[in-house]
């Protein structure tokens, strides 16, 4: 009896044991389609209060559960999320594999959206010139506000919060992307590779990056390896009316093939010979391949090669006065016609591939290391034309305006004549061949050697073409350490040489013999006989077709930098913090003696460093699995870049006096909201730019002169030895400038039904200016010292060329059967014009009276007009052989054809002297339009 009441207690307390015992759900998320793990995605218990977010690896687990069958909820941003049965039980419980599909169409035959041949990279580049301003054509589909904000504002040259590019950082296959001369992300560098550049990592705002210390805008991670790439064959072809016409592209992609191997590579051709604009032609060819080598389970090895040649026939903006005598916003004053045949007079051209060479190492089940190094080379041209003693080469230059008349009847002669003559509104080739031929000229002592005579015809005109030829190497090393199941160590360092070569050639003499290698400025000065030659070590020195002439002069720059984070990972609240250090070196070394600065122009300049620090942190508050508060903050200084410290480098070696880094601060916080039909993102940020330097192609008035080297009179600047003497300016920059970028920015998308979504984003923002820097300038006078000319009254201005105010709304059918279509309408206001400093310093203003009228015309800043456009996108797909498919998809982009979107506007220079400021038909804009209605449809086959 006692036996069989301990037995019965025993198993009784046996019992509850185990029905006390908790066990813990584990497994790993990835991509379905290229097996890449997914971090960051959110997997909760139903109605159990349990949840978990997968790490780096991919990997989770949900602790403290007791046995039973529950419903596992998983959903990440980009992916269709899954509901997923599951079963606890005593005996062995395997870890989980979780495939997530990205977002398409749902239902029995949906295919994943790396399928679809949509419109990213360079189609959105095509949108206008100002790709390189869109900072995060990279973001788009990866997050609710992003995805409407990368496309459909793209139009608006829309950037995120107000930001340069250089905030926001990219990295293509471990190394960074970013141009260290400019801080700009080179979209031109890897456009037309679509289909390889699909596998990336993105980081927003403030939010960690498990490869970078990032910026304030964020970080893109491109993985370009093969093994990576989906395997595939798939040919595509387009055709468009935006920059370019026609495109074929071409990807091949073994996936990972037995001993180790992949191998993927790609191809494209785009080309018109006449875009959206007139004059206007762009032909372009991509490239791409990469091969990875797979050694044992712990290393590999990938090589990546690729680059973008493109030569492009450009528009520019120009005076609302010539559009309206052309009777068109799409004027283009830089082409005309030459044997009948249009010629632009601006032609760019770039092509600089790039070689990375990428290793990973699987040190442990919890450390890995990414090490890669690159070297990219190449140049880049832009042509434009050049003239001397003959009068300016441009169709729309300011005293060619009908507005330029003082008879107001010689002024609408002025302006029917042109209306009805294009050609008297365009580039006149014609008429520079003919003055190349009249000029027959004989030039004694030519290169500085005596009785060295030469004769011929002496150019006028000619077509020169502005080289960079850059070399740039570096490498990166990053490592991610999982210190145990809550805590994440990531760290690492990189290190970048740039060498940019800058010079000019004579691309074409037009029919001359020679062109004379004299400095424009130079000669003015009657004082100086070495003044005019841009190199006095060969004096009079005649330019022939191919030579260099005018400058020449390398940009160098070396930069490093290293950081450390650490991300901890609790049950409901997620924490980071990180720290960067680094040091940024510049100097300009120049090949040429200039005559107007022989003592600091030619050889190395003086080198100029800056040391750069950024301390970063936030946390996340994990509601539950579908709602989440965060917040972060960032504090730092940078460097500025090599243009805005060294002041008119192409003649002399003279930089912005007590050039110093600028300073950063940046706070953000809001709400996200993950549920299987719901998603929304709501942010507000606050951040500031202190001390940054910036160079103004400003339009001065009576304090110096930029473009056309007029001399001003009525200068009202007191430097020694200067005022008597023809004055002109050929740099101004800005030093102390701080800014405050404030706004609210929110994303939603909600899927009612499987077949239907609704998105919806706004950005109200504000991004001002708030002090008076002072404005520098260089003049262009023999050793003449850099002048402050004061400060510029720029407090509560604008910063201008991006929307401050943004909207969208969009709605989207999926079908069932491999179609879907979506209509959205976007909106942006708030746009304000690029504005003249110079006009708000007290030299210009002096004498003016505050109650004239004329007041506001000159001191308050313009804006456009608020703009909205209706934009189509649908595709088709149709599964043939169960093995094959075949995509189509037709983008319309403002469907309205509103021709008087303003997406780029400046205030310019009109010749206004001392005594004619008061005039208001002086002070007029340059303005550029976005396209009216434009198309895109391409055909796409996958084998």
């Amino acid at each position: 009896m006692v036996s069989r009441l301990i037995l019965g207690i025993a198993l009784l307390f046996v019992s509850c044991l185990l029905s006390a015992q908790s066990f813990s759900l584990k497994g790993k998320v990835v991509d379905a389609d290229t097996d890449v793990p997914l971090s960051d995605a959110s997997l909760v218990i139903s109605g159990a209060g349990k949840m978990a977010v997968s790490g780096q690896d991919g990997r989770f687990e949900i602790k403290e559960l007791k046995p039973g069958k529950y419903t596992l909820i998983i959903s990440h941003t980009g992916y269709l999320p899954l509901e997923r049965a599951v079963e606890l039980n005593r005996g062995k419980n395997e870890p989980l594999a979780i495939r997530l599909t990205r977002e398409q169409a749902e239902g029995a035959n949906k295919v994943p959206v790396t399928d679809i041949p949509t419109i990213t990279l360079d189609e959105a580049e095509a949108l206008g010139d100002g790709a390189g301003e869109v900072a995060n054509l990279l973001n788009a589909s990866r997050d609710v506000f992003q995805a409407i904000s990368g496309f459909g504002w793209s139009v608006f040259r829309f950037r995120e919060r107000g930001y340069d590019s250089g905030q926001f950082q990219l990295f293509m296959n471990g190394v960074p992307f970013n141009d260290p001369e400019t801080n700009w992300t080179p979209f031109g560098d890897f456009a037309g590779l679509n289909d390889v550049l699909r596998n990336r990592e993105t980081t927003i705002g403030l939010d960690p990056a498990d490869f970078t210390f990032s910026e304030v805008g964020g970080a893109n991670f491109i993985d370009t390896r093969a093994s990576v790439q989906r395997k595939q064959i798939r040919a595509t072809y387009a055709v468009s009316n935006r920059v370019y016409r026609n495109r074929m592209m071409l990807t091949a992609s073994t996936g990972l093939l037995p001993g180790g191997w992949a191998v993927s590579v790609s191809g494209s051709r785009r080309w018109a010979e006449e875009g959206y604009v007139e004059g206007t032609s762009f032909d372009g060819y991509s490239y791409f391949l990469s091969v990875d080598k797979k050694i044992g389970r712990r290393h590999g090895l990938n090589l990546t090669f690729f680059g973008a040649p493109v030569r492009r026939g450009r528009s520019a903006d120009s005076f609302q006065e010539m559009y309206a005598v052309a009777g068109s916003n799409y004027y283009n004053p830089l082409w005309g016609y030459q044997n009948g045949e249009k010629r632009n007079s601006q032609i760019q051209t770039n092509h600089q591939p790039v070689a990375i060479l990428r290793y990973d190492f699987n040190i442990s089940a919890r450390t890995t290391l990414l090490a890669a190094a690159y070297t990219q080379f190449g140049k880049s041209g832009f042509t434009r034309l050049n003239w001397q003693d003959a009068p300016n080469a441009a169709p729309d230059f300011n005293r060619r305006l009908p507005s330029s008349l003082p008879d107001a009847a010689l002024e609408a002669e002025w302006f029917d004549y042109l209306s009805q003559n294009e050609s008297a509104r365009q580039v006149d080739w014609d008429a520079f061949y003919e003055a190349n031929q009249t000029k027959f000229t004989t030039v004694p002592d030519v290169n500085g050697i005596p009785g060295n005579t030469v004769s011929g015809l002496r150019a006028s005109y000619i077509v020169e073409d502005q080289r960079s030829e850059n070399l740039e190497a570096g490498g990166n090393l990053v490592l991610n350490h999982q210190l145990n199941d809550r805590i994440r160590l990531q760290g690492g360092g990189n290190y970048q040489w740039y060498r940019g070569r800058n010079f000019k050639i004579a691309e074409d003499l037009l029919g001359a013999d020679y062109w004379n290698d004299w400095d424009f400025f130079g000669q003015f000065d009657t004082e100086n006989n070495n003044a005019r030659f841009s190199d006095i070590r060969v004096p009079n020195r005649l330019t022939r077709a191919g030579d260099i002439f005018g400058f020449d002069y390398d940009e160098n720059v070396r930069r490093g930098t290293i950081w450390t984070q650490a991300q901890i990972d609790l049950p409901r609240f997620q924490f980071f913090a990180a720290v960067e250090g680094g040091r940024t070196a510049m100097w300009r070394t120049g090949a040429m003696q200039n005559g107007r600065f022989p003592d600091s122009s030619l050889g190395d300049s003086e080198q100029m460093n800056f040391n750069t620090w950024g301390v970063k942190g936030g946390g996340v508050w994990k509601i539950n699995g579908r709602n989440y508060l965060y917040a972060n903050g960032f504090t730092g200084a940078r460097a500025p870049q090599f243009r805005d410290v060294f002041l008119s480098p192409r003649v002399r070696n003279a930089t912005l006096p007590g050039a110093q880094t600028y300073d950063i601060r940046s706070v953000e916080g809001g709400y996200l909201l993950r549920a299987p039909r719901l998603k929304m993102r709501l942010t507000g940020y606050l951040t500031t730019f202190e001390n940054e330097a910036l160079t103004v192609f400003s339009n001065p008035g009576p304090i110096g002169r930029v473009y056309e080297g007029i001399p001003i009179d009525g200068l009202n600047l007191e430097v020694e030895g200067l005022q008597d003497l023809p004055f002109f300016i050929g740099a101004t920059v800005m030093q102390g400038i701080n800014r405050r970028h404030t706004g609210l920015e929110m994303g939603v998308e909600v899927r009612p039904v499987p077949s239907w979504v609704f998105s919806a984003a706004a950005n109200v923002g504000q991004y001002i200016y708030t002090n008076r820097p002072n404005l520098y300038m260089s003049p262009e006078y023999n050793n003449a010292p850099v002048l402050n000319a004061g400060a510029v009254f720029q407090n509560n201005f604008y910063v201008p060329r991006t929307p401050q105010t943004t909207g969208a709304l969009s709605v989207k059918y999926e079908a069932r059967r491999f179609w879907f279509a979506s209509l959205s309408f976007n909106y942006a206001d708030n746009f304000y014009y690029e504005f003249d400093r110079v006009r708000r310093t007290n030299a210009y203003v002096e004498g003016l009276n505050p109650e004239n009228p004329i007041w506001n015309t000159v001191i308050d800043q313009q804006k456009a007009p608020a703009a909205y456009t209706l934009d189509f996108f649908g595709g088709k797909s149709w599964r043939v052989a169960r093995k094959y498919f075949v995509y189509l998809n037709v983008g319309v982009n403002n469907l309205l054809n509103d021709q008087n979107i303003v997406i780029s506007g400046r205030e310019v220079y009109r010749n206004v002297y001392r005594n004619e400021i008061d005039n208001p038909r002086y002070y007029t804009n340059e303005l550029l339009y976005a396209f009216g209605t434009n198309y895109f449809i391409s055909l796409g086959l996958r084998l």
